[in-house]
């Protein structure tokens, strides 16, 4: 070359990532849109098992606690389903209510309204507080295009899907994206209170309150008005109806004996299980070995996670806006891979974490790393569902991959690899489920890995040598004032 300087690794990587990112956001991209439409063909006109199935069954629970019955009798409940809209037959999974009380205390009016209206309110309002909440969540993290990612993130397949069936994800996600922003803004009672909300769907958001406690450590004044908000709304929770707490019980354990067996499309890592031999005895029931190993694997990764966050130095050089949001989202992920009960939909609560994993405006997505994320995606397609390429063979080639990964770790041209493999397998994989190609959901294995390259992100970020520590720019950190 003559005259200037030669290109920096850096913007030789960015050169040559311009044209496999532009093809993975817009196989991303395309496959979203393309699920939302095959979906709205699918779902009109309105059947037991498609538009608003979820939602049937919290609004005639709304309706049995409104009239003062117990929604966690099957026999009450089946009747004011059948009153909310009838359907000519029955589905175990889609008649049957096992949260909490105060979910149907909070949406008791809705039922004011008729069934298809207040689907419509309920779908308006989720769709509304996610967004908004995303987008102040990404303009915190440095995105400069957050309301373009935000709308793109709503209309991928995992959140549309929960808008279809009526599920309460968009809110959930709201609270813990909207309680992270009130923590790191120095408003810990509000995000405690906001936080509660969890109570809508316990099992997939416990750890947050946990890590979200631990991110503020150790302030305690700000730990004490976080838990104050948190144990205040989780009062109101329990005793919004405290006489159906029993029913409920009961119910929860009924319901818990079809985990692994009548629920379809769960999204953890025990539902991988079921496709074992059954001579290996790991099935997706809550009790089995494998189930029980998942989960305690999980247990002591967060363990871990937490550990590491209290006590290492590393973690002084980063901002709170990446100490709360990685002490948040990446316990939540860990959780959501290994949990033994949620479906595709409720992952759309791993988008905070996805978004720490690409990096500020998908910076990570860079490098030969992405033509081997895509050459990977299309091999297990074509090796599973396609059987074009024999099962034994994609493995191998798999193996061979993950060796050579290993080998090449530190070359900077393949780490572009993880980002877009979580990108492209989250973007993906659930979409096999709708269509019924497998009969076992592939969603476990993108959750997982999200979750292993995030763990890697986090680590090189904070503790590593790699890209960080995140978010040590006192600029990406500005509290509200007053």
């Amino acid at each position: 070359m003559s005259g200037g300087a030669a290109p920096s690794l850096d913007e030789l990587l960015e050169s040559r990532s311009r044209w496999p990112r532009i093809l993975v956001l817009a196989l991303v991209i395309g496959v979203s849109v393309g699920m939302v439409l095959l979906a709205l063909i699918r779902v009109f006109p309105p059947h037991a098992y498609g538009l608003a199935s979820d939602f049937r069954v919290f609004y005639g629970a709304a309706k049995a606690m409104a009239a003062g019955q117990d929604p966690y009798s099957p026999q009450v409940l089946l009747h004011f389903l059948q009153r909310a809209d009838r359907y000519p037959y029955q589905q175990p999974a889609l008649n049957y209510f096992a949260y909490l009380p105060i979910t149907g205390v909070v949406l008791e009016p809705l039922t004011l309204l008729p069934f298809w209206v207040a689907f419509v309110v309920l779908t308006v309002l989720g769709a509304a507080a996610a967004g908004v909440v995303t987008v102040f969540l990404l303009r915190d993290l440095g995105w400069s295009h957050d309301r373009l990612t935000a709308g793109v993130a709503l209309v991928s397949w995992i959140s549309f899907q929960g808008f279809l069936f009526g599920q309460v994800d968009a809110f959930l996600l709201a609270a813990l994206g909207g309680a992270m922003l009130l923590a790191w803004h120095h408003r810990p009672l509000a995000a405690g209170l906001v936080l509660g909300f969890l109570w809508l769907k316990p099992d997939l958001l416990w750890p947050a309150p946990i890590f979200l406690a631990l991110a503020l450590w150790p302030d305690r004044r700000r730990i004490t008005w976080f838990a104050t908000g948190f144990v205040a709304i989780s009062l109101g929770a329990f005793l919004a109806n405290p006489g159906l707490l029993a029913s409920w019980g009961h119910a929860l354990v009924r319901f818990s004996a079809g985990i692994g067996t009548t629920q379809p499309n769960l999204s953890g890592l025990p539902s991988l299980q079921q496709a074992a031999p059954a001579a290996w005895g790991l099935t997706g029931h809550l009790l089995t070995p494998g189930t029980l190993a998942v989960v305690s694997l999980a247990l002591l990764g967060m363990a871990i996670f937490g550990a590491w966050l209290v006590t290492s130095a590393s973690w002084n050089g980063v901002t709170e806006v990446g100490r709360i949001s990685w002490a948040v989202s990446l316990p939540v992920g860990i959780w959501l891979a290994s949990t033994p009960y949620a479906h595709n939909n409720d992952d759309l609560l791993l988008l905070p974490l996805l978004v720490l994993t690409l990096g500020r405006d998908v910076r990570r997505l860079h490098g030969s790393g992405l033509w081997l994320a895509m050459g990977v995606v299309l091999l297990v397609f074509l090796a599973w569902p396609a059987r074009v390429v024999p099962w034994p063979v994609g493995l191998s080639a798999l193996a061979v991959l993950a060796v050579a990964l290993w080998r090449f770790r530190e070359d900077q041209r393949f780490t572009g690899f993880g980002a877009g493999l979580a990108m492209l397998t989250l973007a993906c994989f659930p979409v096999l489920d709708p269509i019924h190609l497998l009969a076992v959901s592939l969603t476990p294995v993108a959750a997982l890995v999200l979750v292993v390259e995030a763990c890697r992100t986090c680590w090189m970020e904070v503790g590593g040598a790699g890209t960080g520590p995140a978010y040590a720019s006192p600029a990406t950190h500005a509290p509200v004032p007053g």
